[in-house]
């Protein structure tokens, strides 16, 4: 009774933290426009992208879309563990 309860608080946290990651990348998304015109900003408006999906290559978007996936796999993994320790206890 106590380990089901363990794996399956396990199983949760799993999907919350993966449903966290991609609420990330959906906000990182929606915020390409703003950076892209802080960076526009910056240098006056000369030599920077007028598509704003060609930013996501810029610092320090790569880091930060490294790290929201480091979250998502961290979530799989919960997920994957709390299922396995499931299926163990029976």
């Amino acid at each position: 009774m106590r380990k089901e309860n363990f794996s399956e608080r396990i199983i949760m946290a799993g999907y919350k933290t993966i449903v966290l990651g991609i609420c990330l990348y959906i906000i990182e998304l929606m915020l390409l426009p703003i950076f892209g015109f802080l960076q526009k900003e910056q240098v006056n408006g000369n030599g920077f992208y007028t598509e704003f999906w060609r930013y996501t290559g810029e610092q320090p978007y790569p880091t930060i879309f490294f790290l929201t996936g480091v979250i998502v796999v961290l979530g799989v993994i919960l997920l994957y563990l709390g299922m396995r320790e499931k299926k163990k206890n029976g």
